[in-house]
């Protein structure tokens, strides 16, 4: 395996795509910030906040799996292409809305959640092709590259927004990021080859019903695959909630306002960068399950001083700590289930993947979000740091064969496939 965090770009298609991937990430969170922000000052509420953050991540729960049958059906970069001009459309329509003045919270939510499920058709395709771009010994740098893009745009996106807004207004701020996914289909459009599943691959025919199924069996099958899931799941459900609850964490609790939470928001990418170079170099270094029981722990204490931080330094030192570790997280569960994935189903897999993501963090954000509304937000973030550390205990104990799988399982024989979910999310 290659510990060069970023060998990958020495391949002219991954520059192209990873250059207007930047341009794409930072457009979204300028939108994320700037709409989630105003939402958080119309309101104050943490649910109605976390709503707007949940638009953007949720519709993963019902476009992934859409996205994972045209994947494995037709050309995996014409999909990724139209899904990216049909974000744009819907993101031009938000532009809109808010430059006629509309400020109703269902409203801007309701437009986020249908531009999120353009994109979430078309995330599929773009993370099938991902192996096809590099050698295998490169999979994990180029998954770290999406997080270094998504990240920079962390970083620039809150800052960049708070400007455009002061300068432009909302409107005019929107409409920078419906023209961000247009540069990202034009980059698109340049890799010239095309991106097809396996000719005569298994579960390419067949109804859309039992396409997706032979995609779940799949997933099933692959104890590499499952248990990457399952660490996201629980990921998503416990630690995950916290981004979405930056303006109104920053909002009620600081006192703070478009300007920290953009600090908080840009801490915690510069940090996530971070994490994924070192997690990129480790990789190479120690097994994979090693890293994942160390980066639980991780997770937790960071979560934990994030939940605790006495003032705004400590504030913007957590969410660089959760940045670090959360990036790591992603990023070596993604890997394992890109590495383990079938070619010809490996959309159906990612996109169930997604799936999973989207649900479990849209859980995961209101049950946070409801504790946080009784109680406070202190509290909801350190019941998600002990939750985080119980789920991965319990999964320990249920599972015998867990280091095996992440640290690279064969694919079971299907008919060696258990039926109850539990027991295969456990490997037993």
């Amino acid at each position: 395996m290659s510990n060069h965090p970023f060998v990958p770009l020495r391949h002219r298609e991954v520059r192209l795509l990873w250059g207007a991937a930047v341009v794409s990430d930072v457009g979204t969170w300028v939108q994320l910030i700037v709409v989630g922000s105003l939402v958080a000052a119309g309101t104050g509420s943490a649910i109605q906040t976390g709503l707007v953050a949940l638009a953007t991540f949720m519709p993963q729960g019902i476009a992934s799996p859409v996205g994972g049958l045209l994947a494995d059906r037709y050309d995996r970069r014409k999909v990724f292409a139209i899904a990216l001009m049909a974000q744009a459309l819907v993101t031009t329509v938000l532009a809109v809305v808010l430059g006629m003045g509309v400020r109703t919270p269902a409203v801007l939510t309701l437009l986020i959640l249908l531009g999120s499920a353009a994109g979430a058709t078309g995330a599929p395709s773009y993370a099938a092709m991902q192996p096809d771009l590099v050698p295998a010994d490169e999979l994990m740098a180029m998954v770290s590259l999406g997080v270094y893009s998504w990240n920079s745009g962390r970083i620039i996106g809150p800052l960049l927004g708070s400007v455009l807004v002061l300068s432009v207004g909302p409107a005019w701020t929107i409409g920078f990021n419906a023209f961000s996914f247009v540069v990202m289909a034009a980059a698109v459009s340049l890799v010239r080859r095309p991106f097809r599943p396996h000719d005569g691959a298994e579960g390419a025919g067949g109804s859309v019903r039992e396409r997706l199924v032979d995609g779940w069996r799949t997933l099933r099958a692959t104890p590499g695959c499952w248990h990457g899931v399952v660490l996201l799941v629980l990921f998503n459900l416990t630690v995950v909630p916290f981004m979405g609850l930056i303006p109104i964490y920053v909002r009620a609790e600081y006192g703070g306002g478009t300007g920290l939470t953009g600090a908080v928001a840009s801490a915690q990418g510069v940090g996530a960068i971070l994490g994924g170079v070192l997690i990129t170099v480790l990789a190479a270094r120690h097994r994979r399950s090693f890293l994942v029981g160390r980066l639980v722990w991780a997770l937790s204490l960071a979560l934990g001083v994030y939940a605790l931080a006495p003032n705004k330094a400590w504030l913007i030192a957590g969410g660089a700590l959760l940045g670090a570790a959360s990036a790591s997280m992603f990023i070596s569960s993604s890997a394992i289930i890109q590495r383990d994935a079938p070619p010809a189903s490996r959309g159906r897999v990612v996109s169930i993947m997604q799936a999973a993501m989207g649900v479990s963090y849209g859980i995961g954000l209101l049950f946070i979000g409801s504790i946080a509304d009784a109680t406070n937000l202190h509290l909801a973030f350190g019941v998600g740091s002990v939750l985080l550390l119980v789920g991965f205990g319990a999964l320990t104990l249920r599972s015998r064969n867990w280091r095996v799988a992440i640290d690279g399982a064969e694919v079971l024989p299907a008919d060696r496939v258990p039926h109850d979910v539990l027991s295969v999310a456990c490997g037993d």
